[in-house]
């Protein structure tokens, strides 16, 4: 056993080498590991002051053979064998408790004595018996006292002499030296012999091994002594061993502390203290192989992109992204249950594993409830962020082979839920599988379209809130595919962006513009000047020419400036600001007004709307279609008409679809309030729109004929 001591001490010591070093290691961990290191190298040199005391205690047991010259040879033999047997028994023991009720057990046995007694000496005057083998339980002596002859001080001094002080019968002790009424304590629990072996322990003695002969005397055989004085001896250094090994323990289950904590570390990310990438994966794999050998064990992966976090660490600094990924982690972990896993696999991508699921409905219902919690504002400082992320759902199938797989097809099937649109949700199935399939076929015709004169326009009147009266057109983009049929622009315009069409097939759309907007001047000459609102992309922007091109097709088109008005969305302006707001300040000069797009639904840091050229806010869609059903969408609302007002900037309200949506916003106040949607109109082509402002201008005469 000495030797396994020092190969563990050798062990740990090559660890914590090897642990030390690890150069993401905190200071901390470091400080830690010197001190183990400390107490390692104490115990080997307690080790080899053990290897000392046990060559005294070895020492003595021959002195001790020497002094019983008479025991026989076979008696020795006996004695060896016995001695084996019991500490084969002993090395098996765990710690000191087992290792003591394991002597006492095996000395009964082999001895076939009535009781076994280890006590260990104590100073404490209220040291009572613990470890104890008895024959008969009626005579147990465990927890009481034991009997004051083998604790009296000639007793303990005798101890030191001679390892025992034998009793073969209690009724005959004529040479019997010391307390008589101490004596009288073995005769009263009606013990005929005794034997009481030291254990020794360095300078005093550790404790005794007594055993008890009840009814009648036994005289003890010269062999029993000297087979339990040698038990006593190895015993102490069991003893010693033992104490060694709980030190030895200590040592080890800090470096397992340590080791644990680099592991997890490695596990898990370092910011939101959530499982990561490799640790979603070992989960993924088990999740597969329980699916693969039971068919019943379905699971399902939800992938939550939220890059837009991402984008927000880009623009307000890594702090502000640091905070807006904790909270998200936060937000997520209230899902997390016995079956559900939550993970960090990327900058801003977290994945719920869900496992024992029997149907889909539970888990499209937690991607719902995932995207209400993750929708909600999140408020950093005095910043105010809505994410808006997206979630692609796969649920396992026996199709599946291997399972990477399955986080491939969450990946495909988020980039789907982001064509949907911000927020969304979509569950990977064959259609979408084919979707990359598509969308790079669909690349391919994009960059023919405008060539092919594929794309057309239609034009949304905004209204003026009080009148109703036409103030302007937004003008949309649309593409009739030759085989596809009419493609949306949440289909292509992400493809446009990618691929950098979108440039040229912009600034096709402002040239058309102008010119449906210069037949609509000749056609209504009488009129009253409206506007046309043309949405600008993030790659129009940051091209170098975008202003000169921007005034350049104004010019050639004779359309004045003050009549174009160019929306560009809260996320593109963010991602851009200082290269953004110049060149619409330049646009400004000129003449035009710009819109944010869809304000509200993105960073809406109001710090930055008093310094950027912008003279009108559009509120999106997805406020107005909740004004009624939930408050913070009209606390919302509120809170940018009065920001609108104070920084003296005109608001379009998008997407008022009822009379009563209508009704609550004209109730709200605001000369300069226009609104826009299907309760006001549908897009419209060019035909169409003619006659709608044919229609307008109409009823605009008859309220002036009647005022």
């Amino acid at each position: 056993m000495q030797e396994e001591f020092s190969d563990a001490l050798s062990s740990m010591l090559d660890a914590i080498n090897r642990i030390s070093e690890y150069e993401t290691l905190p200071q901390s961990q470091k400080d830690e590991l010197q001190n183990a290191k400390k107490i390692v190298t104490y115990l080997g040199g307690y080790v080899e002051a053990l290897e000392q005391e046990v060559l005294k205690l070895n020492k003595k047991l021959k002195q001790f053979d020497k002094d019983i010259p008479n025991i026989t040879l076979h008696n020795e033999d006996k004695i060896y064998t016995l001695l084996a047997l019991i500490f084969a028994r002993l090395k098996q023991s765990i710690n000191l408790e087992e290792l003591l009720e394991t002597i006492v057990l095996e000395i009964y046995q082999l001895l076939q004595v009535d009781q076994v007694i280890v006590y260990r000496l104590s100073t404490q005057q209220e040291q009572t018996i613990e470890y104890e083998f008895v024959k008969n339980l009626e005579r147990s002596l465990r927890g009481c006292h034991l009997p004051s002859i083998y604790t009296s001080l000639e007793w303990l001094e005798s101890y030191q002499k001679c390892m025992s002080r034998v009793i073969d019968d209690i009724d005959d002790l004529d040479g019997f030296i010391g307390d008589r009424q101490a004596i009288e304590t073995l005769r009263e629990r009606d013990i005929h012999s005794a034997i009481a072996t030291v254990i020794p322990g360095g300078r005093q003695p550790w404790g005794l091994i007594i055993v008890h002969q009840y009814k009648q005397a036994r005289p003890w055989e010269e062999w029993e002594v000297e087979f339990l004085e040698k038990s006593g001896t190895q015993l102490a250094i069991a003893i010693h061993q033992m104490q060694l090994l709980t030190k030895s323990n200590a040592i080890r289950e800090e470096l397992d502390q340590v080791t644990a904590k680099l592991h997890y570390n490695q596990l898990h990310d370092p910011l939101t203290g959530l499982p990561n990438r490799e640790s979603f994966i070992d989960l993924l794999d088990l999740a597969f192989a329980k699916s693969q050998t039971d068919l019943d064990c379905k699971f399902a992966v939800l992938l939550i992109d939220c890059e837009r976090a991402t984008l927000a660490s880009e623009t307000f600094g890594n702090s502000v992204g640091d905070q807006l990924l904790v909270e998200i982690s936060d937000r997520l972990s209230n899902y997390r249950n016995i079956d559900r896993s939550i993970s960090k696999i990327d900058s801003a991508k977290f994945t719920v594993l869900l496992e024992n699921i029997e149907d889909l409905e539970p888990v499209t219902r937690l991607a719902d409830q995932i995207l209400e919690s993750l929708n909600q504002a999140l408020v950093i400082g005095n910043e105010t962020f809505f994410l808006s992320p997206n979630i692609g759902i796969v649920v396992s199938n026996p199709d599946y082979i291997y399972a990477n797989e399955i986080l491939r097809d969450a990946n495909i099937a988020v980039n789907y839920a982001k064509k949907i649109g911000r927020g969304k949700q979509a569950l990977f199935c064959d259609e979408i599988n084919q979707e990359p399939k598509l969308t790079w076929q669909l690349e391919n015709d994009l960059r023919m379209a405008l060539e092919r004169q594929e794309f057309y326009l239609v034009y949304q009147p905004i209204v003026s809130i009080y009148q109703h009266q036409l103030t302007g057109f937004e003008v949309l983009l649309r593409w009739w595919h030759p085989s596809r049929g009419l493609i949306t622009p949440q289909d292509f315009l992400s493809i446009a962006e990618e691929t950098g069409e979108i440039i040229e097939i912009g600034y096709w759309v402002l040239e058309n513009a102008c010119e449906q907007l210069l037949n609509w001047q000749k056609s209504f000459p009488n009129l009253p000047p409206i506007t046309i609102s043309v949405n600008v992309s993030t790659l129009q922007v940051t091209q170098l020419d975008f202003v000169e091109r921007i005034q350049s097709i104004i010019q050639t088109k004779q359309v004045s400036p003050k009549l174009i008005k160019l929306e560009i969305t809260e996320t593109m302006l963010m991602q851009n600001v200082e290269v953004s707001s110049q060149k619409l300040e330049q646009l400004r000069e000129l003449g035009m007004q710009v819109y944010i797009d869809d304000f509200g639904s993105g960073y809406s840091s109001f710090h930055y709307l008093q310094n950027l050229p912008i003279d009108v806010l559009k509120i999106d869609r997805s406020f107005t279609n909740k004004i009624f059903s939930d408050k913070r969408s009209q606390r919302i609302v509120q809170s940018i008409l009065r920001l609108a007002t104070t920084l003296d900037m005109g608001v379009v309200i998008e997407g008022v679809e009822t009379a009563q949506e209508l009704d609550y916003f004209e109730s709200l106040g605001g000369s300069s309030i226009e609104v826009q949607g299907f309760f006001i109109s549908h897009p419209l082509d060019s035909k169409m729109a003619t006659e709608w402002i044919h229609s307008n201008e109409s009823s605009r005469r008859v309220a002036a004929k009647d005022e």
